[in-house]
Order: structure tokens, then sequence, then C-alpha cells
């Protein structure tokens, strides 16, 4: 397969599961370019997840670009954002947390996060304020209706995933949003956060969907509109398994 992909391709890796046979396909074919190196040798304990799920990405990655990518600095945007190093009509997208990594990879602007159950820190407000926000960004379906509130953790990831697709990350959305900055100073929770999400997402041309992912796993994803988002795969734990789904060469 080469060339980009039909939509949004969602991969999601479980170092623990698929971890040996990453560790295996790279010792015999280094991917990894040699920032990346050093940055997993300094990142001390988590570093060898780091590592695997780079690796992951690039043989992601080369499903669609080949084998030319291996060793290849990423480029990246003034935000940190990670682009292939040459312009081939692919955009990705990768987030991780403990164990996992969800990774996207798409022709267009593309955003994933992923979190684990925990508690989001926001003063009662800011909160209210992301919830109404977060709320508004995805469809109602059959079973949700549209006033129901996302668990707390699910509004952070649809606001982080879409903070990615755009470019400017989540700070710079949530001050957009008006849920920081000189808006939220002067007028704090008198905004219709939940409009003002609507309106910004259909004029950035973005749509957003969570990600179904096991629990205690929350996802989504954010891309350009038009753009068919496929449904979400395991990476496999055999590298021969891996192996097949690479282009031959």
């Amino acid at each position: 397969m080469t060339g980009p992909p039909p939509g949004v391709e969602l991969w999601l890796v479980d170092v623990r599961r698929v971890g040996p046979a990453l560790a295996v396909l790279e010792a015999a074919a280094p991917r990894l370019s040699d920032d990346e190196r050093q940055r997993a040798r300094q990142l001390s304990a988590s570093g060898e997840d780091w590592r695997l799920i780079r690796v992951a990405l690039r043989l992601l990655l080369e499903r669609f670009v080949g084998p030319k990518l291996r060793g290849l600095p990423f480029s990246y945007s003034s935000r940190g954002k990670p682009a292939l190093p040459w312009s081939a009509g692919i955009e990705f997208s990768l987030a991780h947390r403990g164990q996992f990594a969800l990774i996207a990879i798409a022709p267009a602007d593309v955003g994933v996060d992923i979190e684990q159950d925990r508690n989001v820190r926001f003063s009662p407000n800011r909160q209210k304020a992301m919830l109404a926000a977060a709320r508004a960004l995805v469809p109602a379906s059959p079973d949700r209706h549209i006033e129901e509130d996302p668990p707390p953790i699910q509004a952070w990831v649809r606001l982080e995933a879409w903070g990615k697709a755009r470019g400017s990350g989540i700070g710079a959305l949530l001050q957009d949003l008006g849920i920081r900055g000189p808006d939220w100073k002067s007028a704090g929770s008198n905004i219709d956060f939940g409009r003002r999400a609507a309106e910004l997402l259909k004029d950035e041309g973005f749509v957003l969907q969570d990600v179904p992912l096991p629990p205690p796993l929350f996802g989504a994803v954010a891309v350009r509109r038009g753009t068919a988002i496929l449904p979400v795969r395991h990476l496999p734990a055999e590298p021969a398994a891996i192996m097949e789904l690479l282009p031959a060469t």
C-alpha cells in the first residue's frame, strides 16, 4: 500500500502486548532516527515504552510511504507537532498514556488523544465550561441525548484531539473558546461555550468523534470534514503479523 490512506486509520497499541514484537522488528531493521534514540535514553524509566511506540508509529507510516522513512527525523511545527520530512499528502497524530498509545494516519489534518480514567483538576466553573464546549462537538446519536454531558475526562480528550488537529495545542484552543485568557477574565461563565465551540469547529472545517476503547481508556479523533473515520484496529502482537501489514519491498 502506498499513497495516502482512504480515511483516518486508527490504531490502538498496547506496549505490554506488542512490545516484544516491536523490539524484534526494530533490531532486525532499525527504523528510528538518532534523535528518537537519544530521547528514549533521556526518558530513563519510561524511555523503552516511548521508543517502542515510536517504532509502531514508523511501521504504520511505512505502509504508505515505504522504507525510505527509516532513520530520517520527523519535521516539527513551531508548536512541536511532528510531520513527515517530505510532502506526501499524509498526516498523523500520536497520543499515549501509560502502556497504551493511539495512532491516527490520515490524508488530511488529524489529531487524536487517549487518556485513562482519572480526575480532571479544574475549578467547577471552568469544568462546566469545558463540558459545555465538548458536548457540542459530537453530534447526538440514537443512544445519546444532545444535552448529556460526557465524563470530564472524555471532554478533555475531545478538546485535546481538536487542539492537535488544528496544530495549536489545547492551551491555545481553550483561549480561543474563552475558557482561559481575556474572555474568561471578562465574561467567564456567561459565555455560551457550546455555541462558541460548535461554530469554531465548523468554521475551521473539522469534525470530531469519540473513539471506542476498552475501559478504563477514553479516546477521541478530530479530522477535516469529509474524511472518513475508519474503525479502530489493534496492532498485532506477532512480528510476522505486523510485517504482513507492510508493502512488499
